[in-house]
C-alpha cells in the first residue's frame, strides 16, 4: 500500500506555490522570499537550516521541503493553540497538500526521512523506502499522540517526517484536503487556470475541533 505524506500551508502562500510550481525548501524560499506567511517558530526553523541530514543527498534540513506522515500533527495543534503567533489561529485557512511516499521515490526525486522528530535526539535518517518499518507507521492514524507514562517517546516518533528534497513539483500532488465548503471553493478559484488540477477534498477530519 502506498505510504500517505502531508504539508499544510496557510492560503496565503498558496499563490507562490502555484507561480513556483511547487513547493521549495526553505533555504530557497528565505532567499528568494517566496513564504508569505510563514506557520512555524522562528528559532525552530533556524535550528532547522543548521541540523544535517545524515543520509545522502546530505545537506540540511533546511534544504528540503518537509512532509508529515500524518494528519492532525502535534505542530498543527501547536499553531491552532496560538503558541506559534501568539493567539489563536484558524484552521479554515490551512490547506493541505497530499502525496506518498511511493511516488516521489518513483519519479526519481532525491529525499529523506526520519523517524521521529529531525531536530531532537534521538533520531535516525533513511533513504530507503525499504527503511519505512522504521517510522511508526499506526501511530500516524491513531487519535493521542502525547507521551505518556506507559509511551514517553509517543510525541517524538510523532512527528516523523518524510523530506523531499529542494523541490516538490506541483505535478506530484495527489490531492488537496481543506477544511471547509468554502476554502474548497476559493481553491478551486486559485487553481481554475492551472494545467493539472489535483482534486480538492473537504476533510474536517485532518483538522482539530476548534
Amino acid at each position: 500500500m502506498a505510504t500517505p505524506i502531508y504539508h499544510f500551508t496557510h492560503r496565503d502562500n498558496f499563490a507562490s506555490i502555484l507561480a513556483s510550481d511547487g513547493m521549495l525548501c526553505d533555504r530557497i524560499c528565505q532567499n528568494s522570499g517566496l513564504t508569505a506567511r510563514d506557520i512555524a517558530y522562528s528559532s525552530l526553523k533556524a535550528k532547522r537550516m543548521r541540523t544535517a541530514v545524515e543520509v545522502p543527498p546530505y545537506r540540511t534540513l533546511g534544504d528540503y521541503v518537509p512532509f508529515y506522515f500524518g494528519v492532525k500533527s502535534p505542530m498543527l495543534f501547536t499553531y491552532k493553540n496560538g503558541r506559534v503567533t501568539g493567539s489563536p489561529e484558524n484552521q479554515d485557512e490551512l490547506i493541505y497538500l497530499a502525496a506518498t511516499a511511493e511516488a516521489i521515490a518513483g519519479a526519481g526525486i532525491a529525499f529523506a526521512f526520519t523517524d521521529g522528530h529531525p531536530v531532537r535526539e534521538p533520531k535516525a535518517f533513511f533513504n530507503d523506502l525499504a527503511c519505512l518499518c522504521k517510522v511508526d507507521l499506526p501511530l500516524m492514524t491513531q487519535r493521542d499522540w502525547y507521551d505518556c507514562d506507559e509511551d514517553p517517546d509517543r510525541m517524538r516518533r510523532r512527528q516523523a517526517e518524510f523530506l523531499v528534497y529542494q523541490r516538490f513539483t506541483w505535478e506530484h500532488v495527489q490531492a488537496i484536503g481543506v477544511r471547509t465548503e468554502a476554502m474548497a471553493t476559493w481553491v478551486g478559484e486559485a487553481i481554475r487556470d492551472m494545467p493539472y488540477k489535483p482534486p480538492c477534498l473537504i476533510r474536517p477530519s485532518w483538522y482539530y475541533p476548534g
